[in-house]
């Protein structure tokens, strides 16, 4: 996926073109995008993959307001 039309703060130790899996570039959204990058991202990607980011994150124990906002409002549960 590219991430150009993101924010480069969100990528800072990527390469502004880089064109990166699925998987890392919704971890990077969910932790350190803005709302509009969450929304974002919560289109461009299925629903199946950003619950198993989500669910990676949550397993680390860390970021749990960030995890229950994605289960509550982009993934409805």
């Amino acid at each position: 996926m590219q991430i150009s039309h993101y924010p480069q703060s969100i990528f800072w130790s990527y390469a502004p073109n880089a064109d990166l899996p699925d998987e890392l570039v919704a971890e990077q959204v969910i932790l350190y995008g803005d709302l509009d990058d969450i929304f974002r991202i919560s289109k461009e990607l299925p629903q199946e993959l950003i619950q198993k980011v989500t669910d990676k994150i949550a397993e680390r124990g860390h970021w749990e307001k960030r995890v229950n906002f994605m289960n509550k409002i982009i993934l409805n549960k």
